[in-house]
């Protein structure tokens, strides 16, 4: 098998078309198909379903894990034997979504500018779904909520946030037990650390059986927010970036809830390829700690309320 073969064959699996392989590798489609079928000839095996997208066949998945070891390996090798050591291939990157609008765009736009040599590829999920996805190599690395995340993985905290409650109309006090029960909550799929910071308050609160209506996407969660659908538990620097198309209000979380450090999630350090050794340079860490203003007001508006 040639390195090039695996190369498209994981091209095309990634992007779901032979077309939009042959132009993120700067070939044409007629070369895609044919590493693609000399591959299937070779291991004698269906790789791929021809279909819209294209979708990798069990055998092909077997493969495709085997592409992205080898493919990596052969790239971080000649990294490492080139002059000055530059990096080679491509970053694959994981991130809530929070933090994709918030704080990727600088650090993200200034590793492309160190380093435009390297592919950047960004996927976003749940902290769930991205743990998972660096434990199985899917992604080099991922930004997410958890403080623990198992003995093969590492976690590095990066930025520390504020957790706030965002409601569409204005809230004079931290709500009650009573009015937590009747509001429902917006929030991502379970997996999503911050969904799970609402289970706990909730539960801290003794809030029996809340509701949670799940989105998809941060833009659905904040503009239904702003429409007075339900509450939400987001960084203050989220809702900071969306003031300007919405309505939004915010209240501190009583004591220590609201405060959440990400961390970025990557294999242990042995097995970093050059590529994630430069981004890791350069990812920051957090700031130290202020308490945020207002939490001391809202966890006595707590208290009085349940008084």
């Amino acid at each position: 098998m040639l390195i090039r073969s695996l190369e498209i064959f994981r091209a095309v699996v990634d992007t779901g078309s032979f077309s939009a392989a042959a132009e993120r590798l700067h070939t044409v489609q007629s070369n895609v198909t044919a590493h693609v079928k000399k591959l299937e000839t070779e291991l004698d095996a269906r790789l791929l379903e021809r279909r819209n997208p294209v979708v990798a066949t069990p055998a092909g998945r077997q493969l495709l894990a085997y592409a992205r070891r080898i493919v990596e390996l052969h790239d971080d090798a000649l990294s490492r034997f080139r002059p000055g050591g530059e990096p080679l291939g491509e970053l694959r990157l994981g991130s809530m979504e929070t933090t994709a609008a918030v704080h990727l765009p600088r650090l993200l736009t200034d590793f492309s500018r160190r380093w435009p040599q390297l592919g950047v590829h960004l996927h976003t999920g749940t902290t769930g779904e991205l743990i998972e996805e660096v434990r199985g190599g899917r992604l080099d690395a991922a930004f997410v909520v958890a403080e623990d995340a198992g003995d093969d993985l590492a976690l590095r905290p990066v930025f520390r946030e504020r957790l706030v409650l965002v409601s569409g109309r204005p809230l004079e006090s931290f709500p009650g037990r009573a009015d937590l029960a009747r509001m429902p909550f917006l929030a991502f799929r379970s997996g999503c650390g911050y969904r799970t910071t609402i289970e706990v308050l909730l539960a801290d609160l003794k809030v029996a059986a809340p509701r949670i209506h799940e989105f998809g996407s941060l833009d659905a969660i904040v503009g239904c927010v702003g429409a007075g659908m339900g509450l939400a538990l987001l960084p203050a620097s989220t809702v900071d970036q969306y003031r300007r198309r919405h309505t939004l209000h915010t209240l501190d979380l009583p004591g220590d809830r609201g405060r959440v450090t990400t961390m970025i999630a990557t294999l242990k350090q042995a097995s970093w390829s050059r590529a994630l050794e430069v981004f890791m340079e350069g990812v920051p860490g957090p700031a130290g700690d202020v308490e945020a203003p207002g939490v001391r007001a809202a966890e006595t508006e707590l208290d009085r309320a349940e008084g």
